[in-house]
């Protein structure tokens, strides 16, 4: 039987987001393998160009472009009278604050983390009343949602524990990798080399320099390492507002002229990054996922990550994975990586294996699943 979907994508902002790429990676393959049903898509008026909204076509698939912010009262209001307007039977909000409190029709939440919850150490600019706001709603999306969705074992442990719902209420449904990573031609990876003024081997890592990042601990870590004398690292990731203790600690570790940090990195550019990287490195304290592990993997790039939260989840045996707070054993790790080519080859090997566990395709099937089992419909 087939249904009719109100997917609000309004989360998709003018920059490439986390949540923008699950939702412009999760509803084409909807649209796809769901071609009875019908999917009204809610979006914001100029959502990123790179995910090419504007260019989706499919004959189950309509559009409406809305100015309402996430976050807002007046969602609750506004969001539920569009869906009964559409006649919707379902409704799918990727975000904790879900409309819920005035909605008729079934909803599915998306919810990949905690970590303001968690880690509030981690964003001290976010005053207590927001974050008091913010454990109302995820209370609200979790409780009276028809279903939850969450993208690793670990955000389903953390939303169980901080809000004693019942594991089996929350499904997991990881993430993929976008196809775009694999391996880079010889003439990107040079353009992408020339661009930014890389002259020897690095080592990279991708990600917002937020303190949660851990770019701090992996610059001393680096420092600590033999491979400093052959190699660069590079950090891919905007600054974050007027936090800069990486910059410091460049110094503090005399390693200026070595750490590059990169801000404005174009989507495109991010495989030829790295395809170049003979290492990547993610020491992240905290992630609801970990998607740069797979992005690396990809483009046939070891990978050395945290073993805490979702990233060793995600890493499996497939990497090296160290404790993210050990500079002497992320050290390590990065010498191995780099100067082992016996164990890179194993990694390598055992990465080819690992991407292929997580897929777009898989994601969507869940996830009509879960809708299917919501409306009650035949599976």
């Amino acid at each position: 039987m087939s249904a009719t979907v109100l997917f609000d994508a309004r989360l998709v902002l003018e920059k490439p987001t986390g949540i923008g790429q699950y939702v412009v990676s999760l509803l084409p393959n909807l649209m796809r393998i769901a071609p009875d049903w019908h999917f009204h898509v809610i979006r914001r008026p100029q959502p990123w160009a790179g995910y090419g909204i504007d260019e989706w076509d499919a004959p189950n698939l309509s559009q409406h472009v809305s100015r309402e912010r996430h976050m807002s009262l007046r969602q609750h209001v506004t969001v539920p009278n569009l869906a009964r307007r559409l006649g919707a039977d379902l409704l799918h909000y990727p975000h904790f604050d879900a409309p819920v409190l005035l909605q008729r029709v079934p909803v599915v939440v998306t919810l990949y983390d905690v970590k303001y919850l968690v880690h509030p150490e981690f964003f001290p600019d976010l005053s207590s009343l927001k974050r008091r706001y913010m454990r109302f709603c995820f209370g609200q999306s979790l409780r009276r949602s028809a279903a939850v969705l969450t993208i690793s074992e670990s955000s389903r442990a953390d939303l169980v524990r901080l809000f004693r719902v019942a594991e089996n209420r929350v499904d997991v449904i990881p993430l993929a990798a976008d196809p775009l990573f694999q391996p880079a031609d010889s003439d990107a990876v040079g353009a992408f080399l020339s661009k930014y003024g890389l002259e020897r081997p690095f080592v990279l890592t991708v990600g917002e320099r937020r303190p949660h990042k851990n770019h701090a601990r992996l610059i001393r870590a680096f420092a600590r390492s033999r491979s400093r004398e052959t190699h660069d690292l590079v950090i891919v990731g905007q600054p974050y507002r007027d936090y800069g203790e990486p910059e410091r600690e460049v110094g503090r570790a005399g390693l200026e002229g070595r750490v590059h940090f990169l801000a404005g990195v174009a989507v495109d550019e991010l495989a030829p990054a790295y395809t170049a990287a003979e290492a990547f490195v993610l020491l992240s304290l905290y992630e609801g996922f970990g998607l740069p592990i797979l992005e690396a993997m990809g483009c046939e790039t070891p990978v050395v990550a945290s073993k805490t939260t979702a990233l060793g989840e995600v890493l499996g045996e497939a990497g090296v994975a160290v404790d993210p707070e050990d500079e002497g054993a992320i050290a390590h790790a990065i010498d191995q990586v780099l100067r082992d080519e016996e164990a890179r080859r194993r990694l390598l090997e055992r990465a080819a294996n690992r991407r292929a566990d997580f897929s777009w395709q898989t994601a969507a099937e869940r996830t009509l699943a879960v809708y299917r089992r919501v409306l009650d419909l035949d599976v």
